[in-house]
């Protein structure tokens, strides 16, 4: 009859143990030096090697002849306990039997001692699904068990253990095995089968597994038998995943806004007949080492990609900013969550992929730093490509540079005098600001960076300093400039005019600030040519 991989490869000593070193030491200690503990509880994610160490643990306590810790597998207790033929080992999972009359049975046989091993052993997996009146039950014997009773609680869910039952025992948490860890191990499972694959293919698996051997050994379980090498391809069929090439084409449907392009990919992905769920996941993962090669290169932080893979990555990162990348991969996380209460997943992903592809709005803050992104980025390209205007032709207009102030110049705070009774101009602009905030939060991000500037005339004004000429000119434009004058004229009941001035420091007080402004002025010169731009005071 067949086994499966899982079983077949299940370790026998801590020998054949991947990873878990730490734990591993420890427990081959104990064994050697016989300092045994009355109640282990051994905490981790599915597939980290609890149960199989609990059995490892039982048979070399129980051994006639350990090796270096090691269970010898070659006498009479170590062969009747992995016949499952030995009464003084008991094996339990506590999901199918929780209740507390099954506790009170078993604790039952504890006063019996071992008849063929030095220690009888109970092992309850999945531990945490026992009931209240089952931990309570089992409480006293696990305080002050017989001298040759040890008791091995494993679990997924460490927190749900009532604290009296966790200070009673020796805690080994088990981790998530690395990818290297994985793949190293199904490469050597792969040659002792007499199978071959790629090595592309066994890094697939293991980040399908998600740091579970056992949820790795099943997926390769699906691919081995067929005689032929297991390729990549073979392992994203098992998975029922989008291949590479699929994904590098969906995401430059998004880089390019084509939101056409992307239906069409989905429409093929349908027909295909993948999961939806599966395939956000895919793209999600997908996004993330473009954000890594982004940030870090593309040699550095993708694991699982190498060569012309991770050129390839660093070439459509740079489609991207940062920002938008961000918010991309935010609406795929969201869209995959969303699939599993929707009545219709591909509409999930539909609308997940036009919002990827539309231009943001110009209300939302995040989307205007992400445009100002974009734009920064394409001036970086095209100043690193060496990208430049021609010099203007003989007689050509060039701009007027605005002569410097002699002397210090400063924006004074001017005030109106008001009628008695009257509101104060600081008060109605207050009063305005908290207007604006709920109504037009897009205007009053630039706008709270101002300082008041004083009402004259019947013209409030903001004042900004250097470096902040961009949030000046955003809310100059005659739409918002209206939207700010309708929030003042309504806080103060009277006509009002709202005007955006620079802050005029003291000449010499910040020649840092002009030299960035003279840089940004001949920026745009090379970007657009001198024949075309024009500076105005």
């Amino acid at each position: 009859m067949y086994q499966a991989l899982y079983r077949v490869w299940r370790p026998k000593t801590f020998s054949d143990m991947v990873g878990q070193e730490a734990i591993v030491r420890t427990l081959r200690n104990q064994v050697m030096t016989g300092r045994v503990a009355h109640a282990y509880l051994f905490c981790g994610s599915r597939g980290t090697g609890k149960t199989s160490a609990a059995r490892i643990l039982t048979r070399a306590i129980n051994c006639l002849n350990p090796q270096n810790g090691d269970p010898c597998g070659e006498c009479e207790s170590c062969r009747t306990i992995e016949a499952d033929a030995s009464f003084d080992v008991y094996e339990m999972d506590a999901a199918s039997n929780s209740r507390v009359e099954e506790i009170r049975e078993l604790l039952e046989k504890v006063d019996y001692p071992p008849q063929f091993g030095k220690y009888k052993v109970y092992i309850i997996d999945e531990v945490h699904m026992l009931s209240n009146a089952a931990f309570n039950a089992l409480l006293k014997t696990l305080e002050e068990p017989p001298e040759y009773m040890v008791f091995i609680l494993a679990t997924t869910e460490p927190q749900k253990l009532p604290s009296t039952i966790l200070s009673r025992c020796q805690r080994y948490d088990f981790g998530r095995y690395s990818e290297e860890q994985i793949a190293g191990h199904l490469q050597k499972v792969v040659e002792q089968s007499g199978e071959t694959a790629e090595p592309e293919a066994l890094e697939l698996v293991a980040r399908a597994a998600e740091g579970g051997m056992r949820d790795a050994l099943s997926i390769l379980d699906m691919c081995m038998g067929s005689g032929e090498k297991i390729t990549e391809e073979h392992v994203r069929a098992a998975l029922g995943t989008a291949d590479r090439a699929f994904l590098f084409s969906f995401a430059d449907a998004i880089a390019h806004r084509d939101g056409g392009e992307a239906l069409r990919l989905i429409e093929e992905l349908m027909r295909g007949g993948r999961d939806v769920q599966v395939f956000l996941k895919d793209v999600s993962a997908h996004l993330r080492l473009l954000m890594a090669a982004l940030l870090c290169g593309p040699g550095e932080g993708l694991p699982g990609v190498s060569g012309e893979n991770a050129k390839r990555y660093a070439e459509q990162a740079k489609q991207f900013s940062q920002q938008r990348l961000l918010r991309v991969l935010d609406g795929c996380m969201r869209a995959e969550a969303d699939t599993r209460w929707a009545a219709s997943a591909r509409s999930v992903l539909e609308v997940f992929a036009l919002k990827a592809c539309d231009q943001p709005e110009e209300k939302d803050m995040e989307a205007l730093l992400e445009r100002v992104a974009e734009l920064e980025q394409r001036l970086y390209e095209l100043e690193k490509n060496g990208v430049r205007a021609a010099a203007p032709a003989d007689g050509a207009q060039t701009e007027k540079k605005p002569e410097k102030p002699a002397g210090p110049v400063s924006r004074p705070i001017v005030e109106t005098p008001v009628p008695a009774g009257s509101r104060a101009p600081k008060d109605v602009w207050n009063d305005a600001l908290k207007t604006i905030k709920k109504t037009e939060p897009a205007i009053y991000g630039p706008l709270s960076r101002a300082k008041y500037g004083g009402f004259q005339n019947g013209v409030y004004r903001a004042l900004f300093g250097p470096g902040e000429e961009i949030f000046m000119t955003m809310l100059s434009a005659p739409e918002r400039k209206g939207k700010i004058e309708n929030a003042l004229n309504q806080a103060g009941g009277d006509h009002a005019a709202f005007e955006a001035l620079p802050q005029m420091m003291p000449a010499g007080a910040d020649a840092e600030a002009e030299k960035r402004q003279e840089k940004s002025v001949n920026d745009l010169i090379d970007m657009f040519g001198r024949n075309k731009v024009q500076i105005d005071e």
